[in-house]
Order: structure tokens, then C-alpha cells, then sequence
């Protein structure tokens, strides 16, 4: 049996979540730590299910997660709610392409867009919404966007990221294989998931999920037509360790966006 599940539901189940924030907890506390404001206020745009922010609330900042999807806010509040956190976090249901009427009278210090959700829109939707952040930041705050670097798969055709055994809360088999697909032509890749999982414990039976997301190349060079306010500054990395990027050799671009006003380190 073959069914399409939710991107959500996708979300969830590839992300391992303890993993990912070891590796990026000491970037953003040395973003943060450059950042010199009293608000303490961070805006999470695409927050999912609010890992990020929940870890943000535990450092003593207040947040504010967006997304589009319903469940993924509820399993969000859920978190905070958990982890004690819920006193500075919120979690709203929008789209990011209107952030504008969300947060039209907020500012905040630090904004992220992280987990590659920026690829999915088309470059004149990025403009809108990068466009929409700077409005939204604070003069002293910063701007973290985070893509995969897919220039760095231009030569191949296709490829497939390492595959994913695992058991699921009722200790059954799940098996996730990812195979990306280049297109030369639109400059754009083809995400197809592969979700195999085990009908029950010991049953010979398995269920077959996929899921297809398609995701345009973002390119540095793409951010000199996104902003025409000349006092502001990117800054470009492959990873979260501050790397120099490499338009062939990174697996992601990190982007930092800061005020020209804001210079008193250097990130």
C-alpha cells in the first residue's frame, strides 16, 4: 500500500531533534551574546515544533514562533508546555508570506528562518519575505537564515542522502531513504521521501509513504536584488561552526544579516 503523509508528519519524523541543537546551540548563543539590546525578544519564522524557541525560553529569552501548520504549532505549545517555557514562548498559526500582519507593531533582536523553508519559495516570494523580517528588526538585531547548499550537488544528476533505520514509539521497523533529483534547467532540486514501515511488531507487512517537495538553488548572489536598503550587511557561512562558504564544497549557506550600525563584532 502506498499513501502521501503529510509534510508535517515528515517534519517530525526525520529531524532528530537532540542531535541538531548540540551542533547549533553554541552558534545562536554566540549570535545572541553579539547582539546588544535589553528586549531579549527572538522572532522564529517557520518554527515548526518549536524546538529552537523552547531552548531560546530556557537561555531567558522570550520568542515568538510562526507557522503554517496547525498541527506543527500544536505540537509546539505542546513542547513549551512540557518543558516549563510557556511563560516566554508563543506559537501562531500564519503564513510567512504575511508576516506583515502578524507583528506589524513588534520588534525583536534576533529572527530566524532555519531548516531550509527559505528554498521553498520562489526568489520574488524571498524578497517578500526577507523584506518583511527587516521591518521587524530591531536596529541592534541580527537575521539568521538557513538553506542546504544544493550548488553543491550541480554536477550530479541525482543522489540520496544516507538512510534512516529506526523503530517508532511501538518498537515497530521504519525505514526513511531520501533521493534528490537536479534540475538544471529551472535551477531547482526534487526532494522524493521514501517512508517504509512496519504494519505491526513481527508482522511480515510494511507500508510505503511518500513525499515530494521540490526546492529552488538559493545563491548568494541572490541577495543583492532581495534588499535595496544599502545599511545592511550579509554575511555568509557553511555550516554553524562559522566556516567560509564554498559554493561547491558546503552543505548548507548560513546567512547573517545585520545592520551596518551593528558592527561591533565581527561575525
Amino acid at each position: 500500500m502506498e499513501i502521501e503523509w503529510e509534510k508535517e508528519i515528515l517534519y517530525k519524523d526525520l529531524v532528530k531533534w537532540e542531535k541538531r541543537l548540540i551542533t547549533e546551540a553554541p552558534f545562536f548563543k554566540e549570535i545572541l551574546s553579539s547582539i546588544q539590546s535589553i528586549s531579549k525578544r527572538i522572532l522564529d519564522v517557520s518554527c515548526g515544533t518549536g524546538f529552537h524557541l523552547v531552548m531560546f525560553a530556557k537561555w531567558g529569552y522570550e520568542g515568538v514562533g510562526i507557522d503554517i501548520s496547525d498541527q506543527n504549532v500544536e505540537e509546539a505549545r505542546k513542547l513549551s508546555e512540557e518543558s516549563s517555557t510557556n511563560q516566554k514562548t508563543q506559537f501562531i498559526i500564519g503564513d510567512i508570506l504575511e508576516l506583515d500582519e502578524f507583528f506589524e507593531d513588534n520588534k525583536f533582536d534576533l529572527i530566524i528562518l532555519i531548516g531550509n523553508t527559505f528554498s521553498i519559495f520562489s526568489l520574488e516570494e524571498r524578497e517578500k519575505i526577507l523584506n518583511s523580517m527587516i521591518e521587524l528588526l530591531n536596529d541592534k538585531g541580527k537575521i539568521v537564515i538557513q538553506v542546504v547548499n544544493y550548488l553543491s550537488h550541480s554536477q550530479e544528476k541525482e543522489w540520496f542522502y544516507n538512510p534512516n533505520l529506526s523503530r517508532d514509539e511501538q518498537d515497530q521497523l521504519v525505514f526513511h531513504n531520501r533521493v534528490m533529483e537536479w534540475k538544471e534547467k529551472e535551477k531547482k532540486v526534487t526532494m522524493y521521501v521514501h517512508k517504509i514501515q512496519q504494519e505491526s511488531v513481527n508482522s511480515d507487512d510494511f507500508s510505503l509513504q511518500t513525499k515530494k517537495t521540490e526546492f529552488f538553488v538559493v545563491r548568494t548572489k541572490d541577495f543583492g536584488h532581495l534588499v535595496d536598503n544599502k545599511n545592511l550587511k550579509f554575511s555568509f557561512f557553511g555550516d554553524y561552526h562559522f566556516e567560509e562558504f564554498d559554493e561547491k564544497k558546503s552543505n548548507d549557506l548560513v546567512i547573517i544579516l545585520e545592520r551596518f550600525s551593528n558592527h561591533h563584532k565581527d561575525l
